[in-house]
């Protein structure tokens, strides 16, 4: 599984939160919130209090406010589990996602260190009832246009909150489930949740 969270890190979202962003007059309330999000991010790196080695717990601790306030743990820990979230006590749900929350923050929250003034440039969104995708584009300090990304959101009353990252086709969400499925097809859940675990404990806060 360490091969799979060192690559979803490369596109997940210790890049989709670095980067600076634009977003076209045309994008709906889903692309406007995302931005806004991307913008207060950007805040806190920019923010000469959270500069330096000495200040990088407050400034992760920062981040992951914004972050946590953004994403959808529980729908994202749910469509990780797959059918194997049917299964489970409404307790083994809450203790699930948020061991998954605390694997992705300590995973990846160490990349902002690696911010170097990239840019996500909004292209737009398409929504459906209480479902959004926002389209948006990597741009690097050279200008140089790269992968597209696409955020998956669900409204969440008068919020819209990311529940997965999408590159070229690849989904991050996707990716964690098949990992989990297959474990859960040779191993017991709570042997999966100790070892789940074990890596949480082994990562740095």
């Amino acid at each position: 599984m360490a091969r799979a969270w060192a690559l979803a890190a490369v596109f997940g979202f210790s890049v989709a939160l670095l980067l600076g962003s634009g977003t076209p007059a045309f994008a709906g309330q889903p692309a406007e919130q995302l931005a806004s999000h991307i913008d207060q991010v950007l805040a806190v790196l920019g923010d000469p209090a959270f500069k330096g080695n000495e200040r990088i717990a407050p400034r992760r601790q920062a981040v992951r406010r914004l972050t946590d306030d953004l994403i959808d743990w529980n729908e994202m820990g749910r469509r990780t589990l797959g059918q194997h979230w049917q299964t489970l006590a409404d307790g083994e749900r809450e203790a699930f996602v948020t061991l998954f929350t605390e694997l992705l923050n300590r995973a990846y929250l160490k990349n902002l260190d690696r911010y170097d003034g990239e840019k996500i440039v909004v292209t737009g969104d398409s929504a459906e009832g209480d479902r959004a995708v926002v389209q948006a584009r990597i741009v690097g300090r050279d200008g140089h246009t790269g992968m597209p990304l696409d955020f998956a959101m669900l409204r969440d009353g008068e919020r819209w909150r990311v529940w997965d990252i999408r590159m070229q086709g690849t989904s991050m969400v996707g990716g964690y489930r098949a990992q989990f499925a297959r474990l859960l097809q040779t191993e017991s859940y709570d042997n999966v949740i100790r070892r789940l675990r074990e890596r949480v404990d082994a990562l740095q806060p």
